[in-house]
């Protein structure tokens, strides 16, 4: 298998938001304590309960972040995509991995050491705002997911995980946005918090009205105006 090259793996650190305060030299010295791992799709990333492995920047590949409820239920928290990172909760508190992260198809991930990292962190002030940054705001995400969960009916929960899906996910195609991240429907079900049938249910009316699409198995958002109320 080839090798990944040091460009590469420095193209995926500055692509991200949180390293992109640092200096050439810093990242560097990043790169010099940094691993690289290809995942096949299916296989576990990170799995909760697990110490500390330290912080993973996703290179390529989507993976699928989810828990496992009291009644045995899988339940899907996020999606994530190029250049985001995983475990920063627990590279910070040195707590085990509080969800399971799978593979949803074929990524290469770069492992952070989390000794180098700290050290970093402690002398540059730059990336503690951005990495402070990027949990604020997976934690307004958590938040207004909880309040979509209490305040909203299926379709308006249901609307807004789709437009945000277009949005973080969507590419331009003749029939409107297709959604590039592929989810089933017992993935959207957890997201929704919502049995498979009632999601199932309103997405086909949804075909119906020509509202969605579907495209090579994927998601296509065809009236955006539609679903423009719901967020």
């Amino acid at each position: 298998m080839k090798p990944i090259d040091a460009n590469a793996k420095r193209a995926a650190l500055t692509r991200t938001q949180l390293f992109q305060a640092l200096d050439p030299a810093d990242i560097d010295l990043i790169l010099a304590r940094t691993t690289v791992r290809r995942i096949a799709r299916g296989d576990v990333v990170l799995r909760r309960g697990d110490p500390n492995g330290g912080m993973v920047v996703i290179m390529a590949g989507r993976v699928r972040v989810s828990v496992i409820s009291e009644d045995g239920k899988e339940v899907t928290l996020s999606v994530l995509g190029l250049g985001e990172v995983l475990g920063e909760m627990s590279l910070l508190d040195g707590e085990p991995c509080s969800a399971d992260v799978t593979a949803q198809e074929d990524c290469t991930v770069l492992v952070i050491e989390r000794s180098q990292f700290l050290n970093l962190l402690r002398s540059n002030a730059a990336l503690c705002l951005h990495l402070m940054t990027l949990l604020t705001r997976r934690l307004r995400r958590a938040n207004a997911a909880l309040e979509d969960m209490a305040l909203l009916d299926l379709p308006s929960r249901l609307g807004r995980l789709l437009a945000r899906l277009a949005t973080d996910y969507g590419v331009p195609v003749r029939s409107g946005t297709r959604i590039e991240v592929k989810l089933s429907q017992k993935d959207l079900s957890t997201l929704v918090g919502a049995s498979r049938e009632k999601v199932n249910k309103q997405i086909r009316q949804w075909e119906e009205d020509g509202v969605l699409a579907k495209d090579s198995g994927r998601m296509v958002v065809c009236d955006s105006r539609a679903l423009a109320p719901l967020h």
